[in-house]
């Protein structure tokens, strides 16, 4: 949630800083590119935007809205509304038109915070996370209602000293994919049904997932047909740790590695179209790059022009584009898209805060 939200923008900052089965062809229609929301921290800040910057829409009360996602048809934008009473932070998800109106805190009489995360497939429900602030004992993940928050359904219970990152629903639904962090900051993937049943290990010992704190939606993701899962994660090698991105089939079977683990990686994200996964370079000065899933036809996407750091892309629905984070040298951080070949670099926003974001198909006005 929130504390964990700023534990990954320094550590990100610092690692900017410091050296840091597939569908057939075709087969998954392309959509149309929509708008991006964003949500954003110091000030908290929901905003819906047109891909070039124009009309830029603030969502829900400044100062105490972060947004996440679309809906699955992109007619709704989730946000979460934070809150104090007493010393005690709170939050609770809302959900909102794409310009703004029809804000609506979903249900205020929730008996725990939570910070939702995404939509089931069907939009019925959403994934969300309760650090246990105001009582240890919730930490984990949950699901409840998109329309009204109710129906609580707890996914996992968080050990003490650990940490779950939900990161999303399978395609059809009838998983979750997260990751569980020990004290020591080490690892695990594992996807579980819906109603918390049903628990499989998909990252093996010798491997660490990624801990990218509240960047969770972009550490791992499913294949557009459920058959796969790609991750960024961490391996002792003769000279120390080193990162890589990793596919694994959905029963945990299959592991191979698909990137070098001299170039690392710290994100993963699948292309709605299956064919591309995008990720984070970890070394030197971090960059968007994309990769087939067999490890073939690696590239490029942005350079580290004046040592600019490019991170945590996402996908464009159509497939083309990349959606991303930049920081300058001097802490200045920004919204940009580029073309999958790295051509179109464009600037969408300044932002007072590394982001993360969610391309949408909602209309651009």
């Amino acid at each position: 949630m929130k504390r964990r939200f700023v534990a990954a923008i320094a550590g990100m900052t610092l690692l900017g800083l410091v050296a840091v089965g597939l569908p057939a062809q075709g087969s998954i229609p392309p959509s149309t590119n929509g708008k991006i929301v964003f949500g954003q921290v110091f000030p908290n800040l929901g905003v819906t935007i047109n891909p070039d910057g124009s009309d830029k829409q603030q969502i829900g009360p400044p100062g105490s809205t972060t947004c996440t996602t679309w809906s699955p048809d992109s007619h709704k934008v989730l946000c979460n509304l934070w809150s104090e009473e007493n010393g005690v932070e709170s939050v609770q998800p809302a959900t909102a038109n794409p310009d703004g109106s029809d804000f609506r805190l979903l249900n205020p009489n929730l008996p725990l915070d939570l910070f939702c995360i995404t939509w089931s497939p069907d939009g019925t429900r959403l994934l969300c996370h309760s650090e246990g602030l105001a009582n240890p004992a919730d930490a984990g993940l949950y699901t409840v209602r998109s329309s009204d928050a109710g129906g609580l359904v707890r996914v996992t219970a968080t050990p003490p000293d650990h940490f779950d990152d939900g990161y999303s629903y399978s395609p059809d639904g009838s998983r979750i994919l997260f990751s569980r962090f020990n004290s020591t900051g080490h690892g695990v993937l594992f996807s579980v049904k819906p109603n918390g049943s049903g628990r499989l290990r998909l990252s093996p010992p010798r491997l660490s997932v990624i801990d990218l704190g509240f960047f969770d939606r972009v550490g791992a993701d499913w294949s557009p047909n459920g058959a796969r899962v790609t991750f960024a994660a961490q391996k002792l090698s003769r000279r120390g740790f080193k990162t890589a991105l990793f596919v694994v089939k959905a029963n945990g079977t299959g592991l191979h590695q698909i990137t070098p683990s001299g170039l690392g990686a710290i994100s993963a994200q699948w292309s709605p179209n299956g064919r591309r996964i995008a990720f984070t370079s970890c070394c030197a000065v971090p960059q968007a790059w994309v990769v087939r899933p067999d490890g073939t036809g690696l590239r490029e996407v942005t350079t580290p022009v004046h040592r600019v750091v490019s991170l945590a892309p996402v996908w464009s629905p159509d497939s083309r584009k990349l959606l991303f984070n930049r920081q300058r040298r001097n802490g200045q951080t920004s919204l940009w898209t580029a073309n999958v070949d790295g051509s179109g670099l464009s600037k969408v926003t300044d932002t007072a805060s590394l982001v993360f974001y969610a391309w949408g198909t909602a209309p651009v006005s």
